[in-house]
């Protein structure tokens, strides 16, 4: 057995345990409201096609988990923010369990019929993983939120009208240290700054500007063998795909 992954595929569990609990508080529908007014009432709203569900909806959830892990004593997991912009981190938030093992979260968000494949710059992903205290031992876990706008509706049993909201449709997680990116990887283009620089021209001629791209289908063609699983192979991993993209 292969302790290292039991210990990941436990904290998987375990996050999204606490997830559904807090998405079943609110019936899996969030309303998002300004000064009471439902911002994506009007469906010709200009937030619903922007960006800006997604980050709403992380921060709602780093918010939700950092609350509901430590306002119980008997939590297995407790969830912390770092100190900084999230912009400058492949992660949202962290958890150190009782064997020592650091779980890097990165929460993805994802509206039906369409696609989050990214994970994070690959600069940003080498420094948090090799560079920052290589001696620690790491996992690197994605949890993605499905979600799909519920359109407004009445409600024949309360006589009363629904409105439009964000509905939770599942969460899908997995851990990097599960794909096997050794001899192929996807990668986008975007034009990230350098870590410590602010160098954005220099960034675009990077190629490790660009973010590590895993979609469904590359995770089930590129699985690392249960035995293999270990932060030390994922850390090689990323140390070769840094080198070779210089």
């Amino acid at each position: 057995m292969n302790q290292y992954y039991q210990n990941i595929l436990d904290f998987q569990d375990q996050i999204k345990f606490y997830l559904d609990c807090i998405f079943k508080t609110y019936g899996k529908e969030l309303v998002l409201r300004l000064e009471e007014y439902n911002l994506l009432q009007n469906k010709y709203n200009c937030i619903e096609s922007s960006t800006a569900i997604g980050f709403i909806l992380e921060e709602f959830i780093v918010s939700k988990l950092e609350m509901f892990t430590h306002c119980d004593e008997s939590t297995k997991y407790k969830i912390d923010r770092f100190d900084g912009a999230t912009s400058s981190e492949s992660f949202d938030c962290f958890s150190i369990n009782d064997n020592d093992c650091k779980f890097l979260i990165n929460i993805k968000t994802e509206k039906k019929g369409s696609s989050n494949n990214g994970i994070a710059a690959i600069t940003q992903l080498h420094k948090n993983y090799c560079l920052d205290d290589p001696e620690q031992e790491k996992s690197f876990v994605l949890f993605k939120i499905l979600y799909s706008i519920g359109e407004a509706t009445e409600d024949s049993e309360k006589k009363r009208a629904k409105p439009r909201h964000i509905h939770i449709d599942g969460i899908e997680s997995y851990c990097l240290e599960e794909v096997d990116f050794s001899k192929e990887h996807k990668q986008d283009n975007r034009s990230w700054s350098d870590i410590g620089t602010g160098d954005a021209e220099n960034a675009r001629k990077k190629k490790n500007s660009g973010r590590l791209m895993i979609s469904r289908e590359f995770k089930e063609n590129h699985k690392v063998d249960e035995s293999e699983i270990s932060y030390k192979n994922t850390f090689e991993m990323l140390q070769k795909l840094i080198e070779e993209n210089k």
